[in-house]
């Protein structure tokens, strides 16, 4: 059910620190019904590992992702938050093709179809990756056609049969999913168009840390990336890094733009050289700062624990509201 990480997935390196155990943990968005309480749930270990050749930070782990990802529960088209993040990162893509040739765009986990909903909007032809049976139809209802497999080689073959080449590749909040990342970035080549985009967003550590929201760590996110790994993964597969953005959405999140190496887009040399200061900066390229993090958590746990037993003695009502994943890497972290 699950496979041991021997090397880091970004530089293939094996020296591989551990710097945060939150202990053994049931699947995030399994969640289950009342009447099921009793029943054997599956539970896997949750270690964070620090690679101290590219820094980035990955599970000890791997979750089979047909556990994790066939009949997914959590929506896109729910969030007004997102749906208006979607807005906002449609037109900004489209402005980034001047011109009127007719467009393309792939999105990659395509979900309900909340992204591709705006591209269709900026006038762009579409098409959705979705493997999640249950959200795919929800797109299909949508007009949104939507291959209902995971994103693959194969599957970046079946596109270009049946839509051509794209012009954008999107991917919000699932590379951090993939296992294999190199994989995952050379089907993008493939599919992708001369002058085309290929369009990454993921939670950034950088946030992780500064903020302790090591809630964001569960078992669907087999990686935590800084922009110097994200870097060195797309140029090894053939990419160069155009632009990057930092945005607020889901706790801080970099925007990675990424083109052919022949493409001849513009860089922004000036945004990728700042970010990569930033991370030196803030020593992000160095194991006590994780280190530090897992020192944060523990205290966490130890003064959440406390408030509740004094809430408690107290005779005090403590509500909590919403169903978030990150919610249950607290409570069960916290053994709440």
């Amino acid at each position: 059910m699950f496979t041991p990480l021997q090397n880091c997935r970004v530089c293939g390196s094996k020296d591989l620190s551990p710097y945060l155990d939150l202990g053994v943990m049931p699947l995030a968005n399994s969640l289950i019904r009342p009447e099921s309480r009793k029943k054997a749930e599956h539970a896997f270990p949750l270690v964070t590992l620090y690679c101290n050749n590219c820094s980035l930070s990955q599970l000890s782990i791997v979750v089979d992702p047909t556990i994790l990802f066939w009949g997914y529960v959590y929506r896109s088209s729910i969030s007004k938050t997102f749906q208006q993040h979607c807005l906002q990162m449609g037109k900004d893509i489209k402005s980034r093709f001047p011109g009127e040739r007719k467009l393309t765009a792939l999105d990659i986990a395509s979900n309900d179809g909340c992204l591709l909903e705006q591209f269709q909007q900026e006038g762009f032809a579409v098409v959705g990756v979705e493997p999640a049976t249950n959200l795919a139809e929800i797109a299909r209802v949508k007009n949104i056609p939507t291959i209902d497999k995971f994103w693959s080689s194969a599957v970046a073959d079946t596109v270009v049969k049946e839509h051509g080449k794209v012009d954008v590749i999107t991917a919000t909040n699932v590379l951090g999913h993939v296992d294999d990342v190199h994989s995952f970035v050379a089907a993008c080549k493939k599919v992708l168009s001369g002058d085309g985009l290929v369009v990454i967003e993921v939670p950034t550590v950088a946030n992780i840390v500064e903020k302790n929201q090591f809630d964001t760590i569960y078992h669907e996110h087999v990686s935590y990336f800084l922009f110097k790994p994200l870097k060195q993964l797309f140029e090894s597969e053939g990419f160069m890094i155009v632009d990057v953005q930092q945005i607020a959405i889901h706790g801080g999140t970099l925007r990675l733009f990424a083109a052919k190496k022949e493409s001849g887009r513009k860089v922004n040399t000036g945004a990728i050289t700042s970010l990569l200061q930033k991370e030196e900066n803030q020593k992000l390229y160095s194991l006590p700062t994780y280190q530090t993090l897992a020192q944060n958590t523990e205290q966490i746990k130890t003064d959440l624990r406390a408030f509740i037993a004094r809430a408690k003695k107290e005779g005090k009502t403590i509500a909590a509201y919403g169903a978030s994943a990150k919610g249950n890497t607290l409570l069960n972290y916290c053994g709440i």
